[in-house]
């Protein structure tokens, strides 16, 4: 039974954090016996509510209706309201997608833009609504989340709320005739050209025939899945958590690592979903580990890269970098480490170090300021000891780095001139010789 009195307790024990009075809601208010009730309910608690309609223009005269009934319906309580009027099969149109997902994208988007600071979104999904979700998702073939059906509660890209998830459709319409709540009816939801419709209209009411509890059921396995899926999520981030190591700036697994639950689709998925891939993507990510040196596998904003033993996972955005050096002395933060800068009297070197992490520079052939930037294919220098011009993406061929440390390369420059690849070699243009009276010496530390 839905009461008040049940409602507010149903709120006390689902969103604890979150005070009925102290916060200002958002409510979906499509006109339907739905949010209408909800609305209802919200006011009765008296929270402090603003009420968002959108007319989607699909059901001419009626959609027209819709809009104005709750226009009369806001004025009559007194309370705030806001309606979005939009061509959604237009919109469909433009962005080549069906009517539901585009009335989707567009309602939400919009609740989005309306929501201030701590504001919540709240929107009337019942229990007959979870029902619907579930089965479509078995149908779909979906993984354990999938089968957890509608959330309670979200605070990501939309800070929202769905106060009737424990209430069936039954119990809203009781509800509605004991206070006398008014709506309107959605023709469209008699008709069966949607598959939500067909699963409601169809499916449901011959299971309920041999299982009458159909949709309490459904929710009690649904809210176990969920405490299932909170123990597999665990387990698998704390997996992936042992394995992924950052070498020189970048995420490596080693495939050695991976091979402990290989072909394990839940664990593969558990890594991938965070970098951009699709599930159906899980047996090309699998194939990766045998795959030859070099071979990746690229989502929108991710690569994993596979180089000898390890995959490696690389934003496919990773910015450049162009650092104006005006002085000789001091520290230089990049995004991979830093550079320390020391002028010293060549006559107070005595041993030259051989390590590539360290740079001296005859300091004369240096005209300030100079430039650390990431390298460029077009880039090419005179390594140490040669004569002649090398291409800089030949030379870093030669070094046999992973397709990833190479993109991280960067360089010293001079004008157009590379004075040093850092970290690796300096250019023999800029090599110390007996003559030299000033030397600068750079130090790289850390991913550099």
């Amino acid at each position: 039974m839905l009461t008040l009195e049940n409602f507010t307790k149903n709120w006390d024990k689902k969103f604890p954090a979150l005070a009925i009075k102290k916060t200002h809601f958002l409510i979906a208010l499509s006109g339907g016996v739905d949010s209408m009730v909800l609305a209802h309910l919200m006011h009765a608690a008296k929270a402090h509510i603003t009420l968002a309609h959108v007319n989607f223009q699909l059901r001419g005269e009626e959609s027209t209706r819709d809009e104005n009934f709750i226009r009369d319906f806001a004025e009559k309580l007194k309370l705030p309201l806001q309606v979005h009027r939009v061509d959604t099969l237009k919109y469909a149109e433009l962005y080549k997608m069906g009517i539901q997902e585009a009335a989707r994208e567009i309602r939400y988007a919009w609740f989005e833009s309306l929501l201030k600071n701590d504001d919540v979104l709240l929107t009337a999904h019942h229990l007959d609504d979870q029902t619907e979700t579930v089965l479509m998702q078995l149908f779909r073939g979906t993984g354990l989340n999938g089968l957890t059906g509608i959330p309670h509660r979200r605070n990501d890209v939309l800070n929202l709320a769905r106060p009737l998830l424990s209430f069936s459709k039954a119990q809203i319409k009781d509800y509605a005739k004991a206070n006398e709540v008014a709506y309107v009816e959605d023709s469209s939801n008699d008709k069966d050209d949607y598959t939500r419709n067909l699963i409601r209209n169809k499916i449901i009411p011959q299971i309920q025939e041999v299982y009458t509890n159909v949709n309490e059921n459904i929710f009690a396995t649904a809210e176990k899945l969920k405490e299932a899926a909170e123990i597999v999520e665990a387990t698998v981030s704390n997996f992936w958590k042992k394995g992924v190591k950052t070498k020189k700036g970048i995420l490596t697994l080693p495939i050695s690592y991976w091979n402990k639950v290989k072909g394990n689709a839940t664990y593969t998925w558990g890594l991938i979903e965070t970098y951009g891939f699709k599930p159906a993507q899980i047996t090309e990510v699998h194939k990766l580990l045998e795959a030859n040196n070099g071979a990746y596998i690229a989502t929108p904003t991710h690569r994993f890269i596979k180089y000898n033993n390890e995959i490696q996972i690389v934003a496919n955005d990773t910015p450049k970098e162009h650092l104006v050096i005006y002085i000789g002395e001091g520290v230089l933060q990049t995004k991979n480490g830093s550079l320390h800068f020391e002028m010293m009297d060549a006559s107070n070197i005595a041993k030259v170090d051989p390590s590539p992490t360290i740079a001296y520079i005859d300091a004369a052939q240096l005209d300030w300021p100079i430039l650390y930037r990431t390298w460029q294919s077009t880039d090419y220098f005179y390594p140490l000891g040669l004569r002649k011009k090398k291409k800089l993406n030949h030379f870093l061929g030669g070094l046999k780095l992973s397709p990833a440390n190479k993109e991280q390369v960067a360089i010293i420059a001079v004008g157009t001139k590379i004075c040093w690849v850092v970290g690796h070699r300096i250019d023999d243009r800029f090599k110390i010789t007996p003559q030299t009276k000033k030397v600068l010496k750079i130090t790289c530390q850390g991913k550099l």
